[in-house]
Formats: C-alpha cells, structure tokens, sequence
C-alpha cells in the first residue's frame, strides 16, 4: 500500500511541474484547488512517513524486512544449485575442456580415433575400454618408468635474505622419458632439462628444451650447456635487475652461434622455457616456442587449486605471430594426404613449396623456417611470487599434449597437500604417457618436466 502512495505522489509531482494552461477564470479557479488539494496530501504523507512510531512506517520497515529474506533464501538456493553442478563436473569438465589436438611429432601424424569424452572414459575405466585397447600397454609402462628412476632427483633450497616479507622453501624433481616411433626403433629422446640453484648468489635457473628434426638432440644439448655460461657471464647485470636484458642477449646468443656448429639446423631445432628466480620471489619467465610454464595456485575458498599460465605458446593460430610469417614470404598451412585431407596442426612453409613443414612460430635453430619469419626472440614475463603460488611446471608438450592446466595441476596438487614431490612426479609422468597411448601406442612423444614444491616459512 506504501508503495502505491509513494507511486501516486511522483506522478502528481509530474502534473505540478507541468503546469496546464486555462483559458477560462473558473478552471483557472478550480486549479488552484486541486493544487492546494495535492499539496496537503504531500504534507500528509511525509508527516505519516516520517513519524518512526507511527503505523505507515512500521508496515513499510516489515515489508522492506520480509522482502530481504525472501532474496536471501532464494540467493541460498541460487548458491547452493550452482555449487552442486560444479562439484558434478569439476573432474570430467577440465577433461572436456582441454584441447584434443594432433600430434606435433615431425617424424610421423596421426588422428585422434576417439574424443576426449571416450578417451576419459578409457583412462578412468581402463578395465571397460573398448576391445582395441591393448593391456600391454599399462605393463609397458610400469616397466619403463622403473627403467627411468636413475633420470630422477630431488633438492631442497632455503631462502637467504629475502628482500619482501615473502620467505619460501623450494624443493625440485625432474622427470624425462624417451618417446616411441614404431617405425624408428632407433628413436632417440631429444628433451634436455637444466636445473641450477644459485647459478650467481640468489639466482636459480630452470628449464627445459625440446628437440625437433633429424638434430634436434643437438640442439637441446647445445642450449642446455651454452645458456647458463652466457647468463653468469652477466652478473653484474643480474644483481642490478637487469635479468630482461641478459635473458635477451643470452638466448639471442645461442640463436646465433647454433647455427654456426657442425651438425646441420637446417630442418632442426629445439623450443626453450624455463624461469629465473630470486630469492626475494621475483620470477622471470622466459619461454621460445610451444613448451610451457604453469603455476599452481591455493585458492582458499573451497580448498581448491586454481591453474595459471605464465608463458604463452608460439602457436601458428596466433595472429601476431601469423603476420609476422606471411610477411616475411613464409606460408601457414596443415599436412595433406593423397586425398587432398587435412592432416595434424597448422605448419610455416616455404611459398611454393612442400618444406619445412614447423609446427611453431618460434624456435632456435630451424634455419630454413627462420628465413620466413619464424622468430628466435623470446617471450620474457616477469612475476611476483605470491602466499598462494604452491608449485611450479616447466615442461615439454609431450605433458601438455592431451591434458590441460586444469588438470596438471589437479594431478599435483593432491600429493602437495601430502608433502609428497616423489609421488606427484610418478603419477604426472604415468598420466601423461597414458594419454598420448589410449588410441594409438605408435607415437608417442619425449616427456620432459621440472616440478617444484613452493613452501612458505
């Protein structure tokens, strides 16, 4: 009812503030009248309103008080709906989600034969797989894995003198698996890894390279011996926070002089990422083609870890990057077959030719793909580490393959909870060799991967 007045009052308000006009004395009269009349309801109401004892007010100050209620419990249902659907899809939505793509291996494609929906069927409910799964492949694995248990190792490094109030522990493991070409049984695993603390006083590097074309493994092996020397030889530089710059000239170095060596870059090369890190918590990623760093974030409310990407990939489907590539002669195209069908990932060739076929838009090395615009500059992003950042991935795409941020960093963050660095490092490299197995056993790519535990003091 309350309502209905404070309705009726504005529009007489309107009518007042637009006066009419009367042509005759009496309705000019009888205006004055209604005016009058108007104005002593005005007073009326406000008076009635205003009176904090009185009877308008208690029953407007109830119907304001039930309406609230009523939008709390329907905000309550409203919350809770939402929260059920999203603990329903939590695990099955981040499989969904992530990107089913074709493999980059330069030496054989293939077609996924399965969505992502049945290849997540498949991997939780390996005993219902379709008929064609093989279970040879999960005994493969166990024994490869205990093959690999020497490539594995463990380090702990305490803060010094923090220069902010962030005080960390880190602990470190690394992984690498050889891959799997079946008609290559001479295969060899072109991923390196470089793991140093205290490279200079309170500079930690880490990183990984992938190795591509018939030298690959030189070339990884190349940045993984050259990069660390031309960083320290900057450590004036370094301590004075200029690690933009020497992260620059050192990988732009290597860009150079790999190319001037005896094994052939023609058709070769290798990606590179990886982090900078001080004591104080200030990062610096770096990162040159389609390896990846992501970090794993506590997020309190809900207990749950959220993924963040902190390097960006050097795909072809970025626009910049195809630009860059068209203007330099270069073409961006995917694979055919003999009948004219696409096959795997968008590629940088030569105009008018079949060659060199890279699945990237940067590298070192790549000699003949770096004359049409594919780029040695690196990416550098600088980054404060935070209470919530718990652990670090530095890896090749051999883990990113088929499974996303999302859920590398839900595979991890169980055994971060337990103190567990061993544990994570085990099932991430099983999961991810399992992937890239449930429909075709074979290819299967190197895997490559830095983990880090990040425990506040």
């Amino acid at each position: 009812m309350n309502q209905r007045i404070f309705d009726n009052t504005k529009s007489a308000s309107k009518r007042l503030k637009s006066p009419r006009i009367f042509k005759t004395e009496g309705n000019h009269l009888q205006q004055k009248r209604e005016n009058k009349s108007i104005g002593d309801n005005q007073s009326k109401l406000k008076s009635f309103i205003n009176d904090k004892s009185g009877f308008g007010q208690r029953d407007y100050s109830e119907k304001q008080s039930q309406f609230q209620k009523k939008k709390l419990i329907i905000n309550s249902y409203s919350q809770q709906s939402r929260q059920q659907q999203n603990n329903v899809q939590l695990k099955y939505n981040s499989f969904l989600d992530s990107k089913l793509k074709l493999n980059k291996s330069k030496e054989m494609n293939r077609v996924p034969m399965r969505s992502r929906k049945e290849m997540w069927h498949n991997y939780v409910n390996p005993e219902a797989s379709v008929p064609e799964r093989r279970v040879q492949s999960q005994i493969n694995i166990l024994k490869t894995e205990d093959s690999y248990n020497k490539n594995r190792s463990t380090a702990s490094l305490c803060s010094l003198e923090p220069q902010d109030t962030l005080q960390f522990n880190l602990k470190y493991i690394y992984k690498t698996r050889q891959g799997y070409i079946a008609n290559n049984p001479n295969k060899v695993n072109q991923d390196i890894f470089y793991c140093q603390t205290n490279l200079i006083e309170n500079i930690h590097l880490f990183f990984v390279c992938d190795g591509h074309g018939q030298n690959g493994q030189f070339v990884s092996n190349f940045i993984q011996t050259n990069l660390p020397n031309n960083i320290r030889k900057d450590k004036i530089q370094l301590q004075s926070s200029q690690i933009k710059e020497v992260l620059q000239r050192s990988i732009q170095n290597i860009s150079n002089n790999v190319n001037k060596q005896a094994f052939d870059t023609n058709f070769s090369g290798s990606t590179l990422n990886g982090i900078i890190l001080q004591d104080n918590g200030k990062m610096y990623s770096f990162n040159v083609g389609d390896s990846r760093t992501v970090i794993g974030k506590f997020n309190g409310y809900g207990q749950k870890f959220k993924s963040y990407q902190l390097s960006v990939d050097h795909k072809l489907t970025i626009k910049k990057e195809q630009q860059r590539i068209i203007q330099s002669g270069g073409r961006i195209d995917t694979f055919y077959d003999q009948n004219g069908n696409p096959i795997g990932p968008m590629r940088v060739w030569v105009n008018g030719t079949q060659y060199p076929g890279l699945a990237m838009s940067r590298s070192i090395g790549d000699q003949v793909a770096q004359s049409v615009g594919v780029s040695s500059i690196p990416d550098i992003v600088e980054y404060q580490l935070a209470y919530n950042d718990k652990f670090i991935v530095i890896a090749s795409d051999g883990i990113w393959e088929f499974l996303d941020n999302q859920i590398i960093v839900d595979i991890v963050a169980k055994y971060y909870q337990e103190n567990n660095i061993e544990g994570a490092s085990e099932e991430l490299l099983r999961v991810a060799y399992r992937m890239w197995t449930i429909d075709d056993e074979s290819v299967v790519d190197d895997i490559t991967f830095i983990l880090i535990f990040i425990q506040n003091q």
